[in-house]
């Protein structure tokens, strides 16, 4: 009967100390993701884009990493789309503000050069009328 006891007490310091060391690593763990969260974002941002790209790059080879990774392409393929659409409003509106400033400028240099043509169209009959009146 003694062995029994000391064979449950035995199981139950094993457990304890099990739990013990599971609530230490639990608490270490928790308090560094609390660190990394409050006191360096930036490392935070970094090492979730790095485990992003280790998923996506390993989606093929495993059925649950394939399943994790279905979210995040979603968001990429979101992304993908956003930039092309940016990219196609920006370039759209470049050839927009280049196409106005370019008929604008036709339209200056039209009025420029038919002032100065009937500028010296005046000037010009002027000087035959001069030329009449000297002769």
């Amino acid at each position: 009967m003694e062995l029994f006891v000391l064979i449950k007490s035995l199981v139950v310091s094993l457990l304890d100390a099990g739990w013990d060391l599971l609530s230490s690593l639990a608490i270490f763990a928790l308090s560094t993701v609390h660190w990394l969260h409050v006191e360096a974002p930036r490392l935070e941002g970094l090492l979730v884009g790095v485990l992003l790209a280790w998923v996506l790059s390993r989606r093929d080879r495993h059925p649950a990493l394939k399943v994790l990774s279905a979210p995040l392409r979603l968001v990429l393929e979101v992304l993908d789309l956003a930039w092309d659409h940016l990219v196609d409003l920006l370039s759209d509106t470049k050839d927009t503000v280049v196409g106005l400033i370019q008929q604008g400028w036709g339209a200056l240099w039209g009025r420029v050069t038919s002032a100065w043509s009937s500028m010296l169209g005046v000037l010009a009959s002027l000087r035959d009328r001069l030329r009449r009146k000297s002769k």
